[in-house]
């Protein structure tokens, strides 16, 4: 009988991200995968950076950091629809940054009034997107309150799926506002506490935990699936 084969620390990584992400887009904090493996820090590191560069896996962000399969076979992305005043497309902007590790990972595919294309119905691909949406996104300002489109029709509608339990609306509010006395005001925000990202000392952090709570929302709805 021919000895088995020894698997390489590349295999050996993924491997053990597998098993702890049960074959799922899951992202595992970095402590944990490096302790399972019984790895240093400087081998681990290292066997990352490769895999990442082999778009193997996907790296998140947030404390300690943490790593994620690149793919998994059987799984489409849930559809993340951004509902956000323009005057804060900054803001906007840098949150996409933030969630692109979840849309590596396959786990949303976002949508936001920026991709129409020349020539489309604004109107009507906006109303398109909003009803197949998993996970509706608000970004709240005191400009997205006062905005008609965003507050009377985006919202309007987008509440009325949240309470049907046809989709899942996350408020996220972007800078202090009165908006504990809207009708999203009993919904659970990000980021953490209700703070107001802009009132963070660090932005990055603030939209860091904004991704995560993404995240958490997205893995529960997909396992219910």
């Amino acid at each position: 009988m021919p000895p088995r084969k020894r698997r390489s620390q590349r295999e050996l990584f993924l491997d053990k991200l597998r098993e702890l992400s049960n074959g799922e887009q899951t992202l595992i904090g970095n402590i944990k995968l490096r302790e399972s493996l019984g790895w240093d820090e400087a081998r681990y590191n290292r066997i990352k950076i490769q895999l990442r560069e082999e778009n193997a896996v996907i790296v998140g962000t947030g404390k300690g950091g943490s790593v994620g399969l690149a793919d998994a076979p059987g799984t489409s992305a849930l559809s993340l629809f951004v509902s956000y005043s323009h005057t804060d497309e900054a803001l906007k902007n840098d949150m996409l940054k933030h969630i692109e590790p979840l849309k590596r990972l396959n786990l949303i595919d976002s949508w936001h009034d920026r991709k129409l294309l020349a020539g489309e119905d604004w109107e009507k691909s906006i109303s398109s997107n909003l009803e197949k949406a998993d996970i509706i996104l608000l970004l709240v300002s005191i400009d997205f309150i006062n905005s008609k489109y965003c507050f009377d029709i985006e919202l309007d509608r987008a509440l009325e799926r949240h309470a049907q339990q046809e989709a899942t609306v996350i408020p996220v509010i972007l800078r202090n506002c009165l908006w504990q006395y809207t009708s999203f005001a009993k919904i659970q925000v990000l980021p953490k506490d209700a703070k107001a990202v802009c009132a963070w000392s660090d932005r990055d952090e603030a939209f860091a935990n904004v991704a995560d709570g993404i995240r958490v929302v997205a893995e529960q709805i997909r396992a219910s699936r």
